[in-house]
């Protein structure tokens, strides 16, 4: 097994992530319906169990995590069971996914089986290495859930909100504001948080939007 201490993360520029997380959504949820049900492709075409566990998350402060061995993901069963963390659940799936495609081979270089062991994971490995770790996750995940084709779809419909909301002449003056205002109801399509709307409708550089 490697040592975590000197663990380093190997870069994966953003332009690849993004084509292997839509390479990935094209073959397991090719009719690219939203919201994408992410629990159906782990369990019905990846072959993975979804293992829900007591004390997750207010023990060891986290939702979920993949198995070392790739033969499944470990959730919250309290946060399972709600449907009030049905988004947050949808993204940390995702989250995982990003892992075992990304990251495979560094999930079988070490022994994370048990809550106790992804502690010592998230202990030992250098921050920075950690940060980058993460953020590749979870920018596949952002990109999965959320396809940039329906996204551009979703945020025309929602930008012909904006005479409803008064909000028309307010675009050109702080586009941020509008963006928070409409991300309610743009993130219900994909069914995610309007944390992750804001991040992938920037990240895309689709906001401020074109006024042509």
């Amino acid at each position: 097994m490697e040592d975590i201490a000197v663990f380093k993360c190997p870069y994966i520029d953003k332009a690849t992530i993004w084509e292997k997380a839509d390479s990935f959504r094209r073959e397991h949820w090719p009719d690219q319906i939203i919201p994408i049900d992410i629990e159906k492709i782990i369990e019905k075409k990846l072959n993975l169990h979804v293992e829900p566990t007591w004390n997750l998350s207010n023990s060891f402060d986290t939702d979920a995590y993949l198995r070392n061995d790739l033969s499944g993901i470990i959730v919250d069963y309290e946060r399972y069971m709600n449907d009030k963390y049905i988004n947050r659940l949808r993204f940390s799936f995702a989250h995982e996914i990003g892992h075992l495609v990304l990251h495979k081979e560094i999930y079988q270089n070490f022994q994370i089986n048990s809550p106790q062991e992804l502690i010592i994971f998230m202990r030992e490995i250098p921050d920075k290495e950690y940060s980058l770790f993460e953020y590749q996750a979870n920018e596949f995940a952002g990109r999965l859930l959320v396809p940039v084709e329906s996204l551009i779809i979703e945020l025309k419909k929602c930008l012909k909100l904006l005479p409803l909301y008064d909000m028309q002449d307010l675009l050109d003056k702080d586009p941020d504001m509008v963006l928070v205002a409409l991300s309610p109801a743009l993130c219900k399509s994909f069914g995610v948080s309007e944390q992750v709307i804001g991040i992938r409708v920037e990240r895309e550089g689709l906001w401020p939007p074109g006024l042509d």
